[in-house]
């Protein structure tokens, strides 16, 4: 799903970005789960939890051309063309830091912030027969909130929360549109220049 792809992109990025096994990165996927087991599961901390929040349709932004044709990815070996067609939307995404201390959260989320500003461009990958990565950015909210007090206690301490919202407005849904190419075939009958003096 093109969707999707936006989101392991973002994933393995944090990942990249933090390259430690300390901080444990949810998939987005995992992340309603996780807050619905938070209470009774041993869970390990620190934490990052990325929540896919919804995506619209960027309808002003939509082209014809590309909606309709697409634009040229490559072509298959057998005699097609292959278009990309796409349409424009934007991506909400909402991120949780949790920690078991206040200093761990508020750095944690001090080198997001510097992420987003000094890193924000990513590549995702798209099947359906495109076989192709895609350029976008991610744009971080200005607030970022702190929902400790809307935690309880967990494994015999306090649990920090902050959370920070962030989106995308260059992402595409993607279809595979191959078109079969022309071919020009040329019929050339060759003659002998002596013979055709002959005939006259």
């Amino acid at each position: 799903m093109s969707v999707k792809s936006y989101d392991d992109a973002i994933i393995d990025k944090f990942r990249r970005v933090f390259n430690t096994d300390i901080i444990h990165i949810l998939p987005v996927e995992n992340a309603i789960r996780f807050m619905s087991q938070l209470k009774r599961d041993k869970v390990d901390f620190p934490l990052i939890s990325t929540t896919r929040l919804g995506f619209s349709v960027v309808g002003s932004n939509v082209n014809q051309a590309a909606k309709m044709t697409g634009s040229f990815v490559r072509r298959d070996g057998k005699n097609n063309n292959i278009f990309a067609q796409s349409i424009p939307i934007r991506i909400e995404y909402q991120l949780d830091v949790f920690t078991v201390d206040r200093e761990s959260c508020d750095e944690i989320v001090r080198e997001l912030i510097f992420f987003f500003y000094t890193r924000p461009t990513l590549k995702a990958h798209f099947k359906y027969g495109l076989d192709f990565e895609h350029n976008f950015n991610l744009f971080l909210n200005d607030d970022v909130v702190d929902n400790s007090d809307t935690v309880e206690h967990i494994n015999s301490g306090v649990m920090f929360r902050n959370t920070l919202t962030f989106y995308t407005d260059d992402a595409r849904l993607f279809m595979n549109n191959p078109q079969t190419q022309g071919e020009i075939i040329c019929g050339v009958e060759s003659f002998n220049r002596e013979d055709s003096n002959e005939t006259k």
